[in-house]
Parts: structure tokens; sequence; C-alpha cells
């Protein structure tokens, strides 16, 4: 091979060797890196020994038995809790491969749940208390006047004949009762007059004689025809004018029984032939008149018989309400509204109420004294009904209850919650999602007592103050708390522990951070504690005095 032809592959020889070296270079790095970080499922050397081990909760593959900061993103690493099996002291002793993820709610046992106040806040959680209060249901519809029927009068003459003189000649007049209707020429009715006549006549003739079964019969006879007058609708008054006159009248006046409005009329002027079978009036009496509603099927048990009702005009305000009462309940429903008409009576001064006019009826059920809370504060599920109730200091139980009825935008409570009880009325839907009523309380909760034995529920007895920070700093941060008992005096030479805790948030584990506080001035404590990140964690105050629990206070503290 010439020199020239060397020289040539001598660049490539060179490349050659240098991607060998890269090569080897990359294996060895591979082998080291593989023997550093141990695959998942594997156990570390400390976890191995049962020491500390430290992981980042963004990338739980990296361990390390430090409290340093993670090499891939910088962030402060977190001492790994032991496993239930571990804790319990199982055969198989062994640490966790990376963040506890245990399943459930982050909640305590009876239920109860945490929310920070300034995420309630933003949230729009609103309050109040559950009260003893009267409970009035308002009942509405829309009711139609109608006649009532049994004030209806028909008009017909006993006899035949033929009408001369027509006083009540229009429909919708009103009359009065005795007020002359028309007068009727009848030969049955003059005939009758004669044989009355006729009858006074023998009456006066025979009735002192000798023989008393002779006196006994004109006066039969008179009677008998004074009663067929009587049961013709003639008057009194005019059978007494024919005893006086002892001249029969051609035509004879027929007068009205009743007061009331006329409706139908059949009676005319010229003579017209009139027989019993004709309906010459039909007069209505308006001083009282119905008033027909319908009611739906699920407010029918608070409708009864006798009960109170108060109408109202709907086109004016200037007509005073009216009251009346109920007089019947149908007993059928109507199968395409699915109501059921009820029937009401009321006075009508003036005729105010006209027949086929619309009101507004409004039925009041007195449902007495009963605990209530606004409509808003009950989530119904569909066969259950429930209530978050606050706790205090963030803390919100949701709560089983049994509603009874409601009134003017109030739910009666039959049991479940007692008088004085804050529930809350706004933002009932978020907290159901949040919390997940009808699964695990998941995304938000509180410390879980496997870590915070002391944190199980609000407590009464003591209050807590963070004096320092107001806000925290990624890291070491100097804490300093006020103590108090529930009188507001300083709680001193006790033993306050402080505890931050942070909900497991997707696959990131739970943290939490805790420190021992010293006393400083009366009701005073102050301390160091380590805050791993920027969080609104939740913070528990523990306090002992003597060896004795006095309890434990939820609050929150911010870092950024």
């Amino acid at each position: 091979m010439s020199f020239k032809t060397k020289l040539q592959w001598r660049p490539i020889g060179v490349a050659l060797g240098l991607l060998l070296l890269l090569t080897g270079a990359g294996f060895y790095l591979w082998k080291w890196r593989s023997s550093a970080r141990p695959a998942a499922g594997t156990q570390t050397e400390p976890e191995r020994a049962g020491k500390d081990v430290y992981y980042c909760p963004m990338h739980p593959g990296y361990k390390s038995d430090k409290p340093d900061n993670c090499p891939v993103c910088s962030m402060k690493l977190v001492r790994m809790e032991p496993t239930r099996e571990t804790a319990a002291g199982s055969a198989h002793e062994h640490a966790t491969d990376g963040p506890a993820t245990e399943s459930g709610p982050v909640s305590t046992g009876n239920g109860i749940i945490f929310i920070s106040p300034q995420r309630q806040q933003l949230i729009g959680v609103q309050t109040t208390l559950a009260e003893l209060m009267p409970m009035t249901r308002e009942i509405r519809a829309v009711g139609k006047v109608a006649y009532d029927e049994t004030r209806v009068t028909h008009i017909h003459t006993k006899v035949t004949g033929y009408i001369e003189e027509v006083f009540v000649d229009f429909v919708g007049k009103i009359i009065r009762r005795g007020d002359p209707l028309f007068t009727i020429y009848s030969p049955e009715l003059v005939s009758t007059q004669e044989e009355y006549l006729l009858a006074l006549r023998s009456r006066n003739i025979l009735k002192d004689s000798s023989f008393n079964w002779v006196s006994k019969g004109s006066e039969s006879l008179l009677d008998a025809a004074h009663q067929r007058l009587r049961l013709w609708d003639i008057r009194e008054e005019d059978i007494e004018k024919l005893q006086r006159e002892e001249k029969p009248r051609r035509t004879l006046t027929i007068y009205s029984p009743v007061n009331g409005l006329v409706t139908e009329r059949a009676a005319y002027h010229h003579g017209r032939f009139v027989n019993p079978e004709m309906d010459l009036y039909t007069i209505v009496d308006l001083s009282r008149v119905w008033i027909l509603g319908d009611i739906y099927e699920y407010e029918l048990p608070y409708v009864k018989n006798g009960q109170h009702v108060e109408i109202e005009f709907p086109y004016t305000s200037a007509m005073k309400p009216l009251r009346g009462n109920v007089t019947y309940l149908y007993p059928f429903l109507d199968p395409k509204t699915r109501t059921a008409q009820v029937r009401m009576e009321f006075p009508n001064p003036g005729f105010q109420l006209k027949p086929d006019m619309f009101v507004n009826v409004k039925f009041k059920v007195n449902l007495g004294e009963s605990l209530a809370v606004p409509e808003d504060a009950v989530l119904d599920t569909g066969t259950d009904q429930y209530v978050f109730v606050d706790k205090g200091d963030g803390y919100l139980e949701p709560r089983p209850v049994k509603v009874g009825g409601e009134a003017a935008g109030f739910v009666s409570i039959q049991s479940g919650l007692r008088a004085g009880e804050r529930v809350v009325t706004a933002a009932n839907f978020i907290l159901d999602s949040e919390s997940r009523l009808k699964g695990a309380f998941a995304n938000m909760g509180l410390p879980d007592p496997k870590h915070f034995p002391s944190a199980a529920g609000p407590n009464q007895n003591l209050r807590v103050e963070i004096l320092e920070p107001k806000v925290a700093k990624v890291g070491q941060n100097r804490v300093r708390l006020m103590v108090r008992d529930a009188a507001g005096n300083p709680i001193s030479d006790a033993d306050v522990d402080l505890s931050l805790y942070m909900p497991q948030m997707g696959s990131m584990a739970p943290m939490t951070s805790k420190a021992s506080l010293k006393p400083m001035k009366p009701g005073e404590y102050q301390g160091q504690v380590e805050v791993p990140m920027a969080w609104t964690w939740q913070t528990t105050v523990s306090v002992k005095k003597d060896g004795r629990p006095m309890g434990s206070v939820q609050t929150t503290l911010t870092a950024r």
C-alpha cells in the first residue's frame, strides 16, 4: 500500500476509535447508574438496614438516606413512612418502595372533613344556625268562581195556562223574594176559585146545622178547595182577598220564592201557553258562591274540610282579600293534570265575586313549631338527605337527616340535627363534589389518624393563635404560638407539639412535618419547624400539661 493511500485511511481509523471509546464509556456509566439506583420493587441498603429513607415526591424512584434535595427537580426530600405491614410488625419487615398511597377517604372515623377557612371563602361557603321556629306552609292555586248549586231555583207553574203580563223581562235582573214574576190565566185556577167560593157559602149556611155531620162536611169541602189553591202556589194573601171580594179573578200573579239573579228566562208576553213541564225562570242566589280550585296530589295531605282559605284578585290590589272555608274535597284526580278539585265557599257582599271569574287562592297550613334550616342547606340524593354541619375551625361534617314539611323557604328537620348547630347553606354542591359524599372523601380531608391520633375533631376547650409566621417560607421557620383556654386565660408550662400535614395529591404522597415548642412567656410557645414545600398546610397543635392531654386544635399555615 502506498504512502498516499495510508494517509487517506487515517481519519477513518481515528473516528472508529473514538466511537469505540464513547460506547465503552456509556456502558460503564449505565452499569454505575444501575447499581446506584435500585429498580422498582427492590430495597436499597438503608431500607434493609432499617434506617430512614428519603424520597422525592415528584420523582418517587429516587431515594436517599440523607434529607437532601432531589438532583432532578431540587425539591426537598421527604422521609418515607413505613407501610402498614411494617408498622404492625409483619413477618416480612420491609419499607415501601415509594410514597404511601393508601386508598380510602382522608377523613376522620366519624366522617368529618377539613377545608381550610381560606378555601371555604374562595368557594363561597356560607352557614346559618338551625333554629326552632313556627312553620307555616303556604299552598297557592288558581280558583274559578261558580254558582252555589244548593242556591239555584227553577220556576215552574203547577197548572197549564197562558201568560198575560211579565214583570221580570230580562236575564241578569236581580230580584228579591216576593217580587212578582208574571201573571197567568188558567181555566183550572178560575174553576178552583169558584169551587172555593161555593164551599165558603155552603160553610156559612150549614155551619149552624143541627146535624153535626152536615156542618163538618161543608167545612171539609172548604178546606179541600183552600188547600188546592195553596198547592198551585197561590199566596195566602190572594186567597184572603178572594174570600173578601167573593168574586173569582181571571188572572193570578206568580211571585219569586227566593232572592237572586235571573240567569235563564222563558216567560214572555202576549199569551204564551205554559205547562208544568216548562222551566220559566232560573234564579241563582249569589250572596254566597263556590270557588273551585285544583290542588296537586302531593299537596292534598295539607288540605282538609273546614280549613280557612284566602283569595286575592290578580288584576287589582284595590279589592281587599276575602276569607272563606273549604267545604268539600272531590274524591278523584284529573288523570291529565294530576290534580284534585277543592270546593270552597265564600260570602259575596256587593257581588264582587262573579261566576266564571278567576282568583288566586292561598291555603296557610300551620305545621307547628319545628327545628328548621333553609332549603339550600339540604342535599337530596333521591333516597337520603344530608346537611353539612360546620364544626368550627375548618371542620365540616356531612350528616344524614330526616326532613319533614317545607314552608317559606325552610325545611323542617325531624331528626339528625340539634338546635344551635350551624349548617352550610351555600356551595353545598361544591362540597359534595369535592368531598365525594357517595364514595371516598378525596382531594381534601383531615390528617390521617395514623399520623395524628389527636386530630380526630375540633376542640372547644383550647384557643390557639399563630403569632409568627403569618406566611411561612419553604425550609426552616420559627413558629410562635399563643395558647389559651376556653375562657381566654393563657396556658403556661405545657407541652405543645406542632404538626403539619398535606394530604395525598394524585401520585404525590402525603407529607408531614413535626416540631415541639418550648414555653417562653405565659401562654406563648416558640420553636422551629421545617416546611417541605409551598402549600396551605393543615396544622395541628396538641397541648399536654402534667402528662395529661388537654386537647388539640386544627388550623392552617400557608407557605410561599
